[in-house]
Order: C-alpha cells, then sequence, then structure tokens
C-alpha cells in the first residue's frame, strides 16, 4: 500500500531483509534494478532507471548521496514538452513511471529531520511481540506444518473477505450518491441495493465461519504460544543486555537463526507427546543461546546473563539479587542448580573455533574478535586455517593502503570461496562503518558458501553499532585461571611442534609461567605494579626462541639429554627479552627473574617437580607426549589458589567480593530495564 500510495519516495529500515525480499517479488516483471552509492556505476544506473522509468532500489542508504536531492525534491522541470531532471551536471529526460526506493538494513541509524522530511520513512525493525509471531510461525512450520498451512490459508482467505466486504459497501455507497430524488422512486437502485445487501450478507456468513475454524486453529496452535513467549522473553533479554556494554547488541535475526538451529539440529529427536517434545526444545534452545550469547560477554556479565536466562526458562519473575555475603561460587552454584553442570553458560568461543567457524557463521556473517588491550587473538585463525589446509589472506588496518587491499581481498575471496582477516581494525572504525558494513550488507547468496570473514579488534567503544549487529562476536579476555590460559596457548600450537618429548615439557613449563604472569594481572596492584601489555603472542614468540635455542645448541637430536640444554640461554632470554622487555619496575623484574629461574632447570625432567613452592601445586607429568600433556592440563583445577602464583589466599577474597557486587549490580540494572520493557 506504501508503495503505491506513497506521495514521497520511500526509505525502508530493513534489518531482517523481508521488505527486500518482498520488493525484488513485487518489481520483478517491471525489471526493478538493485544498486548502492558504493556501486561504481551508480550515476549511470540511476540517470538509467530516470530516463526508461524502471524502478530502482538502492540498498545501504546510511547517509543521503547529495545527487540524489533534486529526485527526492522532485524539481523536474519542464521545456519544449520535455520534463528533465539534474542529476549531477547533466539534464536527463525524467519518465513518470520512474520510481526510487531507498533501503538499509542498519536498526541502529539516525536520519536528520531533513531527510525524513524528504521521503516517506518505513520501519520495519521487530519488536518483540513481532518477533514472538514470528517465531510462533517458524515453530508451527517445523513442527506443525499442516496447521500452519491451514492458518496461513484462513488469514489469506479472511483478508480477501474483508476486502470484497468493502467493495460490497463502497459500491452501494456510490450508487446511493448517485441518486437523484427519493430514493424508494427508483427501482433500479432499491433492486441493487437489495442484491447487494444478500452478497453483504453472504459474505460476512463465510467471515463467520471463517472465523469458527480459525478458533478451532488457535486452539490447535495454543500449546506451542508458551514457547513462543520464552522466546519473546529471550529477545527483550538481549534487549537488555544492552544496557550494561556496547558490544551486547544482538538482532532478532540472530536469534532467528539460533532457533532455526534449535528447531532442525541434529540432537533433536520428534516425539509425539507434545508436552515433551516443547520441554526438549526449550532446554536446547536454553542451551544454544547460552553457548552462542555466551561468547560474546565479558566473564562477569556471563553470570548476569546465565542468572535472567534462569527466570526466563523457568518463567519466575526476575526478584534482586542481594550483594550481601553474596560470592562467585554461589553465582555459579545457582547456575548450576538452574541447568545442570554440563550447561554451556560460558558460551563456546575461542576454544571452539573450529565449530563457530563452520557450523555457526555462515559466508554473509563475519566473525567479530575483540579483545582485550595487547591480547592478539589472530594466530588462533592463522593455527586453524594452516590445520585446516585453508587459504587465509590477511591485512593489518590502520591506513589507506590496508583499505584498498582489503576490499580487494573480500571481493576475490568471497567469489573463490577462500577466507580474509582484517587485523587490528579498532584503527579504523571510521571505515568499518563507512564502508565495511555495506560490503558485508552486499553480501548474498550468491557469495561462496566457503567463504570466510574474521575482524579482530581490541574491544573500543568506537566499534560500530552496525557492524556489531551484523557480526558473529567472540569477546576474548585475558585469560583467567592456570588452567585455562594454558589450555587456549596450547590450542594455539600447531601439532607439528609436537614432534619431541623433550621440547614438549618445556612447552609446558612455557605454559605455566606464561599462564602465572597472566594471572598476576588479574590482582593488580598486588600481581604486577603496573598494568603490562603481556599478550599470547609473546608465549608464541617464547615457543620460536626456545625451538631455536635447543636445535641450534643440541644440532637437531630427537634424543635430547635434559642435562645439556641451553638452560641459561632460554632463562636469559625469556626474562630480558621476551617477558622481561615489558617490565619497567625492578621489584616486578625480581618477581619474573625468580619465575623464570626457578621453573626452566633440569630438574624440571625429574619425577615428581613441583611448579610452585607451596602446599597443593601441581606436579608435573612423568612422560610428555602431546596427549599426556593434553590429559595433565584437563585434570588441573579451573579455580587454582593465588599462592600458586605467589600471592597469599587474600587476594582472592578481596577480588571475589569484588566480582560478585559488579554482578548484582549489573543483574539490578538489566532486570529493570526488562520491567520497563
Amino acid at each position: 500500500v506504501i508503495l503505491d500510495r506513497c506521495v514521497r519516495f520511500p526509505l525502508i529500515i530493513d534489518p531482517s531483509g523481508h521488505a527486500i525480499d518482498f520488493i525484488m517479488r513485487k518489481y520483478k516483471d517491471q525489471k526493478i534494478q538493485k544498486t548502492s552509492f558504493l556501486d561504481k556505476a551508480f550515476m549511470k544506473t540511476l540517470a538509467g532507471a530516470v530516463r526508461f522509468g524502471t524502478t530502482l532500489l538502492v540498498e545501504n542508504v546510511e547517509k543521503l548521496d547529495p545527487v540524489l536531492n533534486p529526485i527526492l525534491n522532485k524539481e523536474i522541470q519542464r521545456t519544449g514538452g520535455r520534463s528533465l531532471v539534474r542529476i549531477g551536471t547533466e539534464e536527463v529526460d525524467y519518465s513518470p513511471k520512474f520510481s526510487i526506493i531507498l533501503t538499509t538494513k542498519n536498526p541502529a541509524v539516525k536520519f536528520t529531520p531533513d531527510i525524513c522530511s524528504r521521503v516517506t520513512l518505513v520501519n520495519f525493525t521487530v519488536t518483540p511481540a513481532g518477533l514472538q509471531s514470528q517465531s510462533l510461525s517458524r515453530i508451527l512450520e517445523c513442527e506443525k506444518p499442516e496447521i500452519e498451512k491451514q492458518r496461513n490459508d484462513i488469514l489469506k482467505l479472511q483478508g480477501e473477505q474483508n476486502v470484497k466486504l468493502r467493495g460490497l459497501e463502497e459500491q452501494m455507497l456510490k450508487e446511493i450518491s448517485a441518486v437523484e430524488g427519493s430514493i424508494l422512486d427508483d427501482d433500479r437502485v432499491v433492486e441493487g441495493m437489495e442484491r447487494l445487501m444478500k452478497e453483504g450478507a453472504q459474505v460476512e456468513e463465510q467471515i463467520a465461519k471463517s472465523a469458527e475454524v480459525m478458533a478451532e486453529v488457535e486452539h490447535a496452535i495454543s500449546k506451542f504460544e508458551p514457547f513462543s513467549l520464552v522466546c519473546k522473553h529471550l529477545f527483550v533479554l538481549f534487549a537488555g543486555m544492552r544496557e550494561i556494554d556496547f558490544l551486547y547488541e544482538f538482532t532478532a535475526k540472530s536469534f532467528m537463526s539460533i532457533l532455526e538451529c534449535v528447531l532442525n539440529g541434529s540432537g533433536n529427536e520428534k516425539s509425539d507427546d507434545e508436552e515433551q517434545r516443547l520441554s526438549m526444545l526449550k532446554t536446547l534452545l536454553c542451551q544454544e543461546v547460552a553457548s552462542r550469547v555466551g561468547r560474546g560477554l565479558r566473564a562477569v556479565d556471563k553470570m548476569v546473563f546465565a542468572l535472567i536466562l534462569a527466570k526466563v526458562s523457568t518463567g519466575q519473575s526476575n526478584e534482586g539479587l542481594s550483594a550481601e555475603g553474596l560470592s562467585t561460587d554461589d553465582i555459579t552454584s545457582m547456575i548450576d542448580e538452574a541447568f545442570g553442570v554440563n550447561f554451556p553458560w560460558q558460551g563456546k568461543g575461542l576454544n571452539n573455533l573450529k565449530e563457530v567457524t563452520f557450523k555457526d557463521i555462515t559466508s554473509t556473517v563475519p566473525l567479530l574478535l575483540c579483545s582485550a588491550p595487547g591480547h592478539d587473538v589472530s594466530g588462533r585463525v592463522e593455527a586453524m586455517a594452516k590445520s585446516e589446509s585453508k587459504d587465509l589472506l590477511s591485512v593489518a588496518m590502520g591506513s589507506a593502503e590496508g583499505f584498498g587491499t582489503a576490499e580487494n581481498f573480500i571481493a576475490t575471496a568471497s567469489k573463490r570461496g577462500t577466507w580474509v582477516m582484517l587485523k587490528n581494525c579498532h584503527l579504523c572504525t571510521d571505515w568499518l562503518g563507512d564502508t565495511l558494513v555495506k560490503i558485508i550488507q552486499s553480501l548474498n547468496s550468491g557469495t561462496h558458501s566457503d567463504f570466510r570473514m574474521f575482524i579482530t579488534s581490541e574491544i573500543s567503544p568506537k566499534l560500530p553499532t552496525a557492524l556489531i549487529q551484523i557480526s558473529d562476536v567472540i569477546v576474548a579476555e585475558s585469560p583467567t585461571g592456570i588452567k585455562a590460559s594454558i589450555s587456549r596457548f596450547f590450542s594455539s600450537i600447531s601439532n607439528e611442534r609436537f614432534s619431541n618429548s623433550v621440547q614438549n615439557r618445556l612447552y609446558l613449563i612455557l605454559g605455566w609461567v606464561h599462564a602465572v604472569i597472566q594471572e598476576r594481572l588479574r590482582f593488580m596492584p598486588n600481581g604486577w605494579s603496573e598494568q603490562y601489555g603481556f599478550t599470547e603472542a609473546d608465549a608464541i614468540h617464547a615457543l620460536d626462541v626456545i625451538d631455536s635455542l635447543v636445535d641450534d645448541a643440541c644440532s637437531k637430536r630427537q634424543n635430547l639429554d635434559p642435562e645439556k640444554l641451553p638452560w641459561e640461554a632460554i632463562r636469559s632470554t625469556l626474562r630480558k627479552g621476551v617477558f622481561g622487555g615489558r617490565i619497567t619496575n625492578d621489584s616486578d623484574q625480581d618477581i619474573l627473574d625468580n619465575l623464570v629461574n626457578k621453573t626452566f632447570v633440569s630438574q624440571a625432567f625429574d619425577v615428581d617437580f613441583k611448579l610452585a613452592d607451596v602446599e597443593g601445586a601441581p606436579v608435573l607429568p612423568e612422560a610428555s607426549s602431546k596427549d599426556e600433556l593434553f590429559e595433565w592440563i584437563d585434570s588441573l583445577p579451573s579455580h587454582n589458589p593465588p599462592t600458586w602464583i605467589g600471592l597469599d589466599e587474600t587476594a582472592e577474597t578481596a577480588r571475589d567480593k569484588m566480582v560478585a557486587d559488579s554482578v548484582a549490580k549489573k543483574y539490578e540494572i538489566v532486570t529493570n530495564a526488562l520491567s520497563k520493557d
């Protein structure tokens, strides 16, 4: 109706893309053309559409190109029987059949009043009620397709019947208004009115019958409405998370893809018992939401999300969370009690990078890897690409040359089905919003299905909201806990390195040293006096240093004698170069020297060698094969005492209280936002 009746050309905000699909179907017989301001032939395409009277769909209109001003204002000049409009510097014949439709997929876009006054603004951003309706429809399509088809047919029939009834009413009014003199004196009018009233009564009877059938259908689908209501509450929860961090932009499209995954998942067995089936679907949905959303949250906020998710899944009201005497152990116990100990509330992130890349994202959805400052995760992607034999084109962003290279890489890889990684994108946030978002939005079904795009960036509030919304986000904070840190470090080491058991043991000692260094950063200022920029890249560099020193000293022999390893060279390089190069404080240097000197020693190859001189400290495994090292890492406790990293017990207590208070505060912020919605 808007497309056919609007006086001003429409500007459509369409995050899901459904409106654009409808427009392409509606105008397919009229040779509709699709273009954008990034298209090099945009001016030529625009002039041709204006001249020949075709419909033009312009995508990704976040800002208006001034060349469209005369067209939107309809500044048409009539000269010698010709209608002309200026496009750039050229006067072009204006066809009255010409139509232009402006669209954007960015729901966060803000148009100026000047633009809004010159277009018909149509906003298709999904509301919670709209998402519930979409969810119910999709659930019925999978679970009860025959009922959903019947429901759609009845809705269509009701619409047609209402249109017919409206037409009869208008026809009756038209005949009455055309009568001259008394209505009763005109037999033709009286007969016509009787006929119209008879037809109207028949239509009303049909409407009543279809309403009865619809009531039966509604009763049949009422069992599925509680599940669709859970979907609505989850979507509202997504919106509430925005209140605590700019990174948490979860869209209706991303939620529907999660729901689609649950409905069509392989671990999803059909059941004749509808209640049992719906209960299972709700459980699977909560698991999938937690695993996908959790990877895009900071560690503290994962607890907040899981606690509220537990309330949503059980239908309980969001009561306050008292911070009095609350600990992180209490919080994790609440989550485990609600969902079970194997519930993936931490999210499937970097440790499941392969699964995320091949199963969760698609060729049109990039993976945005946001990390803490100094914590570079690009090595993870490179290691995965190598192990999977994938061609990976990488470019470091931040310069004009990088922009052009990135655009060429994306254009090439999206056709060939290779991978692209844009590094350090926090250095070019303007380019991300102005160019990259539009490039991603232009990716469609024609993009090669094997194409993947990875974007690495430090966590920055300058990241465009539109980019966060169209990406699958993994937040990679500095790893917490000795076990987590060593696990992440070892998962980034290629399999080829684990060929020598002696060097494998050195890698494990290095993993321990790196983990202790990272852990002490969490206990500022007790751990280190300054927030040093230690990163995983330092540990990867240390691997190369160790390999080089060992190969030089032992002539690349397979059977190495631990006593003859270049221990002093390794210790000195790590203390003064790899890790020590970042330290500026003498007392911190003493801590590092002590750590390295006590672990990188020949006694590390003895049985029962303790990694820290405290009670309960872990003992290195007897053997050093790859499998045995990973088994040893898995055997470590998830939470380690601060004594393992050289601090006393009070450090952990103080930090735990601070984290628990933060969770309680953020829980209140989100629940307050939900109560408003």
